[in-house]
């Protein structure tokens, strides 16, 4: 179990540098990484060279504050799946409460904490901006990672409680 927690603790730690890092871009560097990244998924689409210069780079613009977002969003998906994996693993409790407390709260806590001083963060990055919406936008996609890896979890658990009774029934 050590050594699980201290694995996750890693990938925590990486993905939360990854964040910062992402929050320390000024916002030329920033918005140059997602409309490049955008652009990409765009060009995917079976008809994109057929369309103008014009009308690719419109359908930049109107997309890319919607795909800037959802990369708030993602980012602390991932953080609040791994935060929640953490708080799961090598802490045994039959209380209800503190496992709603360790599985839910802890995590999706810790990632709005996160999320505020990332903001706040951004704040002092040349042409960025520190923005509730944001923030909001953050723990949304936090709690949402917490509860995929409890219905994940659930689901596993599930699993293996069926494959345990036919096992023994057999």
């Amino acid at each position: 179990m050590k050594q699980k927690r201290l694995v996750l603790l890693l990938i925590l730690l990486c993905w939360m540098v990854l964040i910062f890092w992402f929050s320390s871009q000024n916002s030329t560097e920033s918005a140059s990484l997602s409309s490049g990244l955008l652009k990409k998924l765009l060009s995917l689409r079976p008809d994109w060279d057929s369309l103008t210069l014009a009308q690719q780079r419109s359908k930049i613009r109107a997309l890319h504050t919607f795909f800037r977002k959802l990369g708030h969003f993602s980012e602390y998906t991932v953080l609040g799946t791994i935060s929640a994996l953490l708080g799961r693993i090598g802490f045994p409790t039959d209380d209800i409460w503190q496992k709603r407390v360790r599985y839910y709260f802890v995590p999706a806590g810790f990632a709005l904490l996160y999320a505020v001083g990332d903001e706040i963060h951004q704040r002092f990055v040349p042409g960025r901006s520190c923005e509730f919406r944001d923030m909001m936008i953050d723990f949304s996609g936090a709690c949402l990672g917490v509860l995929l890896t409890a219905a994940a979890v659930w689901l596993l658990t599930k699993r293996r409680r069926k494959r345990r009774s036919a096992q023994s029934s057999a």
